[in-house]
Parts: C-alpha cells; sequence; structure tokens
C-alpha cells in the first residue's frame, strides 16, 4: 500500500511559500516606488479596496439565488438546517441542495426568507424532493425540488440562475484568471438574527475564495474527480488581509452553490452544490451540478 501524503500539509507549505513571495515582491516594488517618489502604499490600498468590494458585491449579487432553509424546533422557533440554490431551467423553476439536508428535515416543513436581507420567513411552497439514493457505493447527495412558475411563495422576489448554470460539464480551472467561489448559510448561532415577532431573518452568508484540490488527492481520497470537486479550504489557514481570522462553522452550508468566477469580470456559472466540509483533511466538497441536471431530466422520488 503506498505511503499516505499529507496533502493539506503541503497546501499549507504552499500557500505561506506563495505569501512570502508576494510580501518580498512587494517589498521590493515599494524600495523602487520610493525612489521614483510613486505612493505604491495608496495605489496597494485601492486596489485591496477594490477587490473587497468586487467580492462584496458578487456575494449581494449570489444572495439573491442561494437562499438558507430552515425548519421549526419543538418551540415552534426557526431553526437553520442546510441552503439552497435557485434556478430556472426554461420555463420550469427548481430549488438544488442536499440530499441529506431534506432527509434531515424528517419531513418537518421548510422555510426560506422571502428576500437577502431581512426577509420574512414563509413557508416553502408546495414541491416533492427527488432525491439521489443514498445506499448507493457513490453517494450524491442531490436534492432537486421542482417549483410551480405560479406558486414560488418565499421565492417570489428572488433570482432564478438561467444562463449562469455550467451545463457542459467544463474541466477544473487551475490558473490565476478565475478563483472557485463558495456561497452557503453557516448554522452559527453568532451568524443569524431572528426578529420572532415579525418573522424576519437576518442572515449573514458564508463565501470564500479558492481553488480546487490536485488530482493526486483526489485519488488518495477515492473521491471521483468526474462526479465531485473538492476545493483547498483549511480552517487553521484563513486570512483577511493580513489578519489569521477563525471562520464559523460549516454546518448548514451545505446545499450552498460553488461558482467558477472570472476575475475580470466577476461572473461565472454554477458549477457545483455543497455537500461536505471535510474539516480534517481541509476540503470542502460538492457534488458535479450535471448530476442535478441529470436528476431534473430523470426524477427520481425518495
Amino acid at each position: 500500500m503506498p505511503k499516505r501524503i499529507d496533502f493539506r500539509k503541503e497546501r499549507r507549505i504552499q500557500g505561506r511559500l506563495l505569501t512570502l513571495g508576494t510580501e518580498k515582491l512587494e517589498a521590493l516594488a515599494q524600495a523602487l516606488a520610493r525612489e521614483q517618489n510613486i505612493d505604491l502604499t495608496a495605489r496597494l490600498h485601492e486596489l485591496s479596496t477594490q477587490r473587497a468590494l468586487e467580492q462584496k458585491l458578487l456575494a449581494n449579487r449570489l444572495r439573491e439565488s442561494v437562499v438558507p432553509l430552515f425548519i421549526g424546533n419543538d418551540r415552534g422557533h426557526p431553526e437553520r438546517i442546510g441552503s439552497c440554490v435557485l434556478a430556472r431551467l426554461d420555463a420550469e423553476f427548481f430549488a438544488f441542495t442536499a440530499a441529506h439536508v431534506i432527509r434531515a428535515s424528517s419531513g418537518a416543513p421548510l422555510f426560506a426568507p422571502s428576500e437577502g436581507c431581512g426577509g420574512k420567513l414563509l413557508p416553502l411552497p408546495p414541491c416533492t424532493a427527488h432525491l439521489s439514493p443514498s445506499d448507493c457505493a457513490e453517494d450524491l447527495d442531490v436534492a432537486v425540488l421542482p417549483l410551480a412558475p405560479d406558486r414560488l411563495g418565499c421565492f417570489q422576489r428572488r433570482v432564478f440562475l438561467s444562463g449562469e448554470i455550467d451545463q457542459r460539464d467544463q474541466p477544473d480551472e487551475h490558473d490565476r484568471s478565475a478563483f472557485y467561489f463558495v456561497m452557503g448559510y453557516s448554522a452559527s448561532r453568532t451568524q443569524v438574527r431572528v426578529n420572532r415577532t415579525q418573522r424576519r431573518i437576518h442572515q449573514r452568508s458564508f463565501h470564500c475564495r479558492t481553488n480546487p484540490i490536485c488530482a493526486a488527492e483526489y485519488v488518495q481520497e477515492r473521491l471521483s474527480q468526474a462526479d465531485h470537486i473538492a476545493l483547498d479550504f483549511d480552517h487553521e489557514e484563513i486570512v483577511i488581509g493580513k489578519t489569521p481570522v477563525t471562520p464559523p462553522k460549516l454546518q448548514g452550508v451545505s446545499g450552498g452553490g460553488i461558482f467558477h468566477i472570472c476575475r475580470e469580470t466577476m461572473l461565472g456559472p454554477l458549477v457545483a452544490i455543497a455537500t461536505q466540509n471535510r474539516r480534517g483533511l481541509g476540503i470542502i466538497v460538492g457534488t458535479r451540478i450535471k448530476h442535478f441536471l441529470q436528476m431534473v431530466r430523470e426524477p427520481k422520488v425518495l
């Protein structure tokens, strides 16, 4: 049996070397700029601010299509259970999520906020969930909720993705011209405020930009690259600006969207639905969107 490789450690080392190299280049550029009386610090701050704004605008836009899901607990209070992504294919409307999110509800009514910011919590419109089987060797964790166009209910004011869906199953990219953007809603209590009187939800989204792991890591973890995408997410190595931060728990992000975003345009398609956070490996796993599209064409009911 071949020796197991610690890919998480390798990614940490590569990331730190890249950061160190970037800092050295920045110091060299600063020295050259000072010789020419150029205020490079202001320019770098401007670029950093612009990048942060672009990411915020991206998250705000996708927040109208990536939606948190709730159930009522035994006291009647809303409890976060997962996320979903709204999609329109031709004239049909759907909510994509992870099958384990639907199964965890145990048949209890699901709720979602009517708007991305401070929406009123409303029940999902009547629908039957189509789920991938969980007893097969490769659990794809796919759930598709067909929605009647004239009965969208809590999704009425939301934005359904249409052209922004990878229907050709494009291969992963590792170059610097694009990145992968994960978006969902953490079940952590620090990420949500509930006005129970008005039944309004102020839910903070979780989002991060990252890149796929290497092919060898898929093989080692016996993870089908054809069916899944696995992205680098080491919760102990998260840095914003130059400050280490602790991200919220990713429970609840299941069912959220994974997007492939072009750096130049800040646009890109939905390529997968998030299904797992393998924290010990430092990765987020998603099921490729082709399986959700197949479920739309050939639905299977649990």
